[in-house]
């Protein structure tokens, strides 16, 4: 049997739960359990495994829950679910709860998924009726759904939201999240080097986005890391522009956010081109040229030490002198999430790798500009990890004429 996920050594989901554990300790001032549920079937196949259940277990399996107990010899339980035996023909053999998934999971346990319930209502005993899980406001996802329908079920148990405690683990890549980074990038740069040519030729957005998620899966299928944003034109000047279903306007500038994804982990890459090849609309020239020297100064300035607003307050200057409205921060962090949970007060440290994208947003003129990089903080600065991807306007009119 094939199995799938696992895109780190499994040291390295010890060394995370075991880091969980403490830091929950921390935040909640006693040893509280730690539960993580992942996604159905359905879920996994439409959209992937949330990111939160697959940064501290690596597993792919539909309908896995993980129960990390301090209380326990063995503190990490995997359970899975085998899944009906008549379905095999139709959706394949799922990884039962034994002991082959135990080993190439590196858990201490593995168990039914129909005990979990049981199984999380006795560790939550031990810890004064308590157990912990996540939830967040903005971008709230998939855990955030469990929190709430796991808070129904463990009626007179205190479900504790322990998402400020352990974003600072996702906030640091190690050398091996860095790498499939690269590999992330690197699919969407020949995915979109592989497009650009073909746009003058293209007659709708959703031939652009179409001509992209072909590439990009053709050279990698896996999920994307969400869906393209391909604006013409005025609906460029959308920032989550979600239709992609406008006929391209020629000579008119078009947006296109994509990124493609590597072990799990997000590229996120904004590039705004002339629909017709050339950049000899002036205006459009002129503010194209004015992002282009913001992204240069986001660059330039992202290093140790500079704060979210520091860092926001350089690069958005020469837009804001220019009399443009500034209508969103300069960066995000990037992780398996393409905008990762992060708190956002703490200062820019090496191993962070963030997003780089100012804007100039006019839906008045018909146009919206954005350029967007994914850069990793590094101890004297950043590496720019999206440079192979042209940006320049002589680069990018080189590139749609190839």
């Amino acid at each position: 049997m094939i199995i799938r996920g696992l895109a780190l050594p499994l040291a390295t989901y010890r060394r995370r739960r075991a880091q969980a554990l403490r830091l929950i300790a921390k935040q909640c001032e006693r040893q509280v359990p730690l539960l993580l549920i992942g996604c159905d079937e359905h879920r996994l196949r439409s959209v992937r495994q949330d990111p939160w259940f697959d940064y501290y277990s690596g597993c792919a399996e539909p309908e896995g829950a993980l129960l990390c107990d301090p209380h326990v010899a063995a503190k990490d339980t995997l359970f899975l679910d085998p899944g009906d035996p008549s379905r095999i023909v139709w959706d394949g053999k799922r990884l039962g709860p034994d002991d082959q998934a135990r080993r190439v999971h590196g858990v201490h346990a593995v168990a039914a998924r129909g005990e979990l319930l049981a199984r999380v209502q006795a560790a939550a005993k031990k810890a004064g009726h308590r157990i912990a899980m996540l939830t967040r406001d903005r971008e709230p996802g998939f855990q955030a759904e469990q929190f709430s329908a796991w808070k129904k079920k463990l009626r007179g148990i205190e479900v504790i939201n322990v998402e400020p405690a352990l974003v600072h683990q996702r906030m640091y890549k190690d050398a091996d999240e860095v790498a499939w980074h690269r590999k992330a990038i690197d699919i969407t740069r020949r995915g979109l080097l592989a497009t650009l040519p073909r746009i003058p030729k293209l007659k709708t957005e959703s031939e652009v986005a179409s001509e992209l998620v072909m590439h990009y899966r053709k050279i990698s299928y896996g999920p994307l890391a969400f869906p393209p944003i391909i604006g013409s034109a005025v609906a460029g000047a959308t920032l989550h522009y979600p239709h992609n279903d406008q006929p391209l306007q020629k000579g008119r500038p078009l947006l296109m956010d994509s990124g493609a994804t590597a072990g799990g982990y997000c590229a996120d890459v904004t590039r705004t081109v002339p629909q017709h090849g050339r950049f000899s609309d002036k205006r459009f020239r002129e503010v194209y040229e004015l992002v282009l020297h913001c992204n240069a100064l986001g660059r330039k300035h992202a290093k140790p030490g500079l704060t979210r607003e520091e860092l926001n307050n350089i690069a958005w200057k020469p837009i804001i002198d220019a009399g443009f409205i500034r209508h969103h921060g300069l960066w995000h962090h990037i992780g398996l999430d393409v905008h990762d949970p992060a708190d956002y007060t703490t200062p820019l440290k090496p191993g962070m790798i963030i997003s780089n994208e100012p804007g100039v947003y006019l839906p008045d003129e018909g146009f919206g500009i954005r350029i967007e990089d994914d850069l990793l903080i590094t101890k004297d600065g950043c590496d720019e990890l999206t440079k192979a991807i042209p940006k320049s306007i002589a680069d990018l009119e080189a590139a749609m004429r190839s």
